[in-house]
């Protein structure tokens, strides 16, 4: 299954996860992204910053934040309606978005949606008795629903572990494990080369470096390492 993690390690990863899944899935606003430049969400991570894409990333959205003036309201919102249709063209579209976030997109004969890929997720969830919100006008297997997913994933093993439920928790470890090597690894690369050849912005090419250093950084506890001459995920060891 690969190293075992403690809570408080767990704990970190599936707020990354969790963080990750936001800035793919949700649309800026101006209060979120006050609070991240005021806050300095990213000027550090709880887990991975031992991963240079992760670190390169958090640089990349915590340099843009610092440049915004909120003082200034104005010029303030008129950047967050710059980040916003920067979002909107990579990841949602008005046709087909610059850098989409579908994993039938990638892998799907002629990139067709709500295919076996979206089909496959769906029923990961619902063996948890999760549904997305917008079932059937939205494909299931977006990047960002599936980074929660991971996220949600790690705090069901928080709880069986904290319950002293072993084999629950090597489930769920097992669990995260296939999920992230079926459905989300496999074509994570070529995501991350459309976000940074597409992205305007340091704040969206740092997100998608984050996104791929965190995945890479958590698969190794599964020996799973990420092949840079090749940009493939190959577990080293079980």
């Amino acid at each position: 299954m690969g190293a075992s993690y403690g809570v408080q390690e767990l704990s970190a990863a599936g707020a990354c996860f969790a963080e990750a899944s936001r800035l793919l899935y949700c649309e800026p606003d101006n209060d979120e992204v006050a609070q991240q430049a005021s806050e300095h969400v990213f000027a550090s991570a709880p887990f991975g910053m031992d991963n240079e894409r992760v670190r390169r990333g958090l640089n990349g959205m915590d340099t843009w934040l610092e440049t915004l003036n909120a003082s200034d309201e104005p010029s303030f919102a008129e950047r967050v309606d710059e980040l916003r249709r920067e979002w909107l063209r990579l990841f949602i579209g008005a046709g087909t978005p610059d850098a989409p976030c579908w994993e039938s997109f990638y892998r799907e004969p002629n990139s067709h949606l709500f295919g076996a890929c979206t089909l496959e997720v769906r029923a990961c969830y619902k063996r948890h008795g999760l549904q997305i919100e917008r079932l059937r006008s939205e494909p299931d297997d977006h990047l960002g629903l599936m980074l929660g997913f991971v996220s949600f994933l790690i705090s069901a093993e928080i709880d069986a572990l904290q319950a002293g439920d072993e084999e629950a928790a090597t489930g769920l470890a097992s669990e995260q494990d296939g999920f992230l090597t079926e459905h989300v690894l496999p074509w994570l690369a070529a995501w991350h080369y459309e976000v940074d050849q597409h992205a305007s912005s340091d704040y969206f090419r740092g997100a998608g470096s984050f996104v791929l250093g965190l995945c890479e950084r958590y698969a190794q506890r599964f020996g799973i390492g990420f092949d840079e001459e090749k940009q493939v995920f190959k577990r080293t060891h079980s």
